[in-house]
């Protein structure tokens, strides 16, 4: 079998804390500023309301929203993918499953979008679609786990 590159178990905990933190910050963020951190950063493309577009420039922005972002998706990404203590193939498989269910859920709300939504409102909910992915698909891995692992123990005790 063919091996698949994960994430050490060690790295499991503080990314499962870095993203319930990130993932309470996240909301707050995204609608206002939630720290303020103003710094210049570089651009590839930026465009203000009333304003012409700027392409590959250095520009003077806020950035805490973007620290939140990167710390959730990291986090999220390492808690999903981050071995369990013993791997096996039919955690494998539950991983693989809920990357598959979560995958199709997502592209089944994008799809929906595309039909009912329109104008500005479309981006906004189809950016957070891609943050919406990571946190299904770690529902439904760590809630496919916790029953195999219960149904497991139950065996055992036989």
């Amino acid at each position: 079998m063919k091996s698949i590159y994960l994430f050490p178990n060690k790295l499991k905990i503080p990314a499962l804390v870095i993203f319930i933190i990130s993932s309470i910050l996240f909301i707050p963020s995204y609608e206002d500023n939630l720290f303020d951190i103003s710094t210049t950063v570089f651009s590839f493309s930026a465009e203000y309301p009333f304003g012409q577009p700027v392409y590959f420039t250095t520009l003077n922005d806020e950035i805490s929203s973007e620290i939140v972002t990167t710390f959730f998706l990291i986090s999220g990404i390492i808690l999903a993918f981050s071995k369990e203590k013993i791997e096996d193939e039919f955690i494998l498989l539950i991983r693989f499953k809920s990357l598959v269910q979560a995958t199709y859920f997502t592209y089944a709300m994008t799809l929906f979008l595309v039909l009912f939504t329109y104008g500005l409102s479309f981006m906004s909910l189809i950016s957070l679609l891609i943050f919406f992915h990571l946190i299904l698909l770690n529902i439904f891995y760590y809630t496919k786990l916790f029953i195999y692992k219960k149904q497991f123990s139950y065996e055992n005790e036989d």
